[in-house]
């Protein structure tokens, strides 16, 4: 179904948000690349599933699902801006799988956020604002 066009598939924190805390960057960087005429994969179409992975079936499926998307993206966005401890893991799991497959990943965190050395070793680059890792992201589809 994916396999003619790239996407961008938007990574960041969903386990204990609400749809919107979890939508909210998402839609703007949809909204955003849509002006550039490139399209996004967005896993919170999914919020559903992430609601049920309360046994492994279902979690599986959910894993499998993000993991798809991400092999059909050219470029994972990823925003490991909340320093909640505990939050990303599945972030961070999607970061190390993109770079296994050699996608772009452009990261986007705090200033002030530890900086962990994986995290700088797993992306391709590095950002404090949304703005700028969207406009990094369309120099991609150029």
């Amino acid at each position: 179904m994916y396999k003619h066009k790239q996407y961008v598939y938007l990574a960041g924190s969903m386990e204990g948000l609400t749809k919107e805390q979890m939508s909210e960057w998402r839609d703007y960087a949809t909204t955003e690349l849509a002006f550039r005429d490139i399209d996004t994969l967005d896993p919170t179409r999914r919020v559903s599933y992430h609601d049920q992975a309360k046994n492994s079936y279902t979690a599986n499926r959910v894993v499998k699902h993000d993991l798809q998307d991400i092999a059909y993206s050219s470029v994972v966005l990823v925003d490991l801006r909340d320093t909640t401890p505990g939050r990303k893991w599945g972030t961070v799991c999607e970061m190390a799988h993109a770079h296994t497959k050699n996608k772009i990943i452009i990261v986007v965190t705090n200033p002030e956020q530890f900086k962990h050395p994986f995290v700088e070793f797993y992306a391709t680059e590095i950002y404090h604002d949304l703005d700028d890792a969207i406009e990094a992201v369309a120099t991609y589809f150029d």
